[in-house]
C-alpha cells in the first residue's frame, strides 16, 4: 500500500496502524493481539476504553502485566484526544515520515498477496516497506547461514546468488553479514530479484557493515521490516525476522552453520511451515558445517549446485524460466571443453593443455558455452552448470 496515493479513509487506518506499531514494546506478538481481527482505529479505541477482551488479549501475552497496558492507553487516549480537538489526524506525524522515506505498508491476507502467508501460523500484523512492492509471482528461495563463514561458505553463496538470479529467481535472506549478505550481493551483481528482511526499523541500518548492501537492496530489490521507522536491532527482533525469511521462501537453503544459531530458528520455522529444507554439504573437520551436516543426515535435500534448487522448486535445472533448453554444442572443440569440465573446475590454460585449440579459439568457445548456458566462470575457473 503506498502511503501517498491512499485516500483519506486508508490514511485514517495506517496512520492507527502506526500508531499501534509505535507503542512503546509493543513487538509483533503483542500488536498481533491488539489489533485481533479489527481496523486499527478500532482496536485503537479499544484500547483506550480498556474494553475487557482487548485487556485479556494483551494479559495473555507474555511480559505484558497492569503497568504496561496502562501505558499503552495513556498513548491511545492522547493521540485519539489530539484528533478529536483537531490538532493532528491519528498517526498524521508518523504517516508523514514514512512517507518522505519512501515506506510503504503491506498487510497480510489482503491485496492479493494472502498466498504469501498461507503456511505461517503468526503473520506479520503489517510490514513495512521499500523499494519494489511484495507480489505472490516470483519464485522465491531463502538462503541463509553463519555470519563467520569460511572460504568455501563464500563461494558457494555467491554460486547460489548469481545461479538463481540468472533464472529469475528471488534470494530471500535477512541482510546479515556471512552467507546471507554474500548471497544477496551476489544476486543484486547479477541483476536478480532480492528480499531483504531486517530486525529493526528500516533507518536503522543493522550490521552498519552492510550499509551499502542495505541500500542497494531498497534501490533495487525489496526490503522489508516489522518495525517503524527510528526502531533499534534488539537480539529479540531476529528469531521474529526469521520466521519471515522462511514464511517468504518456497525452498530454504542453508549454505553452513553451527550446530545453533540464527539460521537454525530459520531452519525451524521453515519446517513448521512445511516449506522444504536443503543444506549443502561441508568437511566433518569444519565447525561452520556442523548444522547443514547434520541437516543431511537428518534427510533434508543435499545442495551441490543451483540446479538442485531449481528442481525443488520445480523448474527446469538448466535453463533460465520460461526459457528453452539449449542444444548440446555440435561442434567438437565445444564438445571436448564440456568433456574436460566433467572432471571438476579447470583454469583457461588448463582446457588449453587438454584440448585441441589455440588460446584464442578456445576463449571463443568458452564464450559460446557460457552465453547457452552451459558453462560458468567464477574468479578464473571454468565449470559444467548443467
Amino acid at each position: 500500500m503506498n502511503l501517498e496515493s491512499s485516500d483519506a479513509g486508508e490514511r485514517s487506518e495506517f496512520g492507527a496502524l502506526l500508531e499501534l506499531c509505535s507503542l512503546p514494546r509493543i513487538g509483533p506478538a503483542r500488536l498481533r493481539a491488539l489489533l485481533g481481527d479489527r481496523a486499527a482505529l478500532d482496536a485503537v479505541e479499544d484500547l483506550r476504553c480498556g474494553r475487557a477482551a482487548t485487556v485479556a488479549a494483551l494479559s495473555a501475552c507474555r511480559g505484558v502485566d497492569a503497568t504496561l497496558i496502562a501505558t499503552w492507553q495513556r498513548h491511545a487516549a492522547a493521540a485519539l484526544d489530539r484528533a478529536a480537538r483537531g490538532e493532528r489526524p491519528i498517526g498524521a506525524d508518523l504517516l508523514e515520515a514514512h512517507t518522505r522515506a519512501g515506506v510503504w505498508l503491506h498487510v497480510p491476507h489482503s491485496h492479493g498477496t494472502a498466498e504469501l502467508w498461507q503456511s505461517e501460523p503468526e503473520p506479520p500484523a503489517v510490514l513495512f516497506g521499500q523499494g519494489a512492492p511484495l507480489e505472490p509471482g516470483p519464485r522465491r528461495v531463502g538462503i541463509v547461514g553463519t555470519r563467520r563463514c569460511s572460504a568455501y561458505g563464500r563461494t558457494v553463496a555467491q554460486l547460489l546468488g548469481t545461479g538463481l538470479a540468472a533464472h529469475g529467481v528471488a534470494v530471500v535472506s535477512g541482510l546479515a553479514t556471512g552467507i546471507d549478505g554474500i548471497a544477496q550481493r551476489a544476486a543484486l551483481d547479477a541483476g536478480g530479484p532480492v528480499i531483504g528482511v531486517v530486525g529493526s526499523g528500516l533507518d536503522c541500518v543493522y550490521p552498519a557493515a552492510n550499509r551499502t548492501l542495505w541500500a542497494d537492496v531498497a534501490q533495487n530489490g525489496t526490503l522489508l521490516s516489522e518495525y517503524p521507522l527510528g526502531t533499534p536491532a534488539v537480539q529479540w527482533h531476529f528469531p521474529a525476522r526469521n520466521r519471515i525469511v522462511a514464511a517468504l521462501s518456497e525452498v530454504l537453503v542453508v549454505v553452513e552453520s553451527g550446530a545453533s544459531g540464527g539460521s537454525m530458528y530459520t531452519v525451524d520455522a521453515a519446517v513448521e511451515q512445511d516449506r522444504p529444507v536443503m543444506a549443502v554439504p561441508g568437511p566433518i573437520t569444519s565447525a561452520t558445517s556442523v548444522g547443514t551436516n547434520r541437516l543431511l543426515a537428518d534427510g533434508c535435500a543435499p545442495v551441490c549446485d543451483v540446479s538442485d534448487v531449481l528442481l525443488a522448486l520445480g523448474e527446469h535445472a538448466g535453463s533460465p524460466a520460461g526459457a528453452a533448453v539449449p542444444e548440446a554444442p555440435e561442434d567438437n572443440l565445444g564438445r571436448q571443453v564440456l568433456d574436460e569440465l566433467i572432471g571438476g573446475p579447470r583454469s583457461v590454460d588448463e582446457l588449453a593443455l587438454r584440448v585441441e585449440a589455440t588460446l584464442a579459439e578456445l576463449a571463443s568457445s568458452l564464450g559460446r558455452l557460457q552465453l547457452s548456458g552451459w558453462v560458468t566462470e567464477t574468479g578464473g575457473w571454468w565449470e559444467k552448470s548443467r
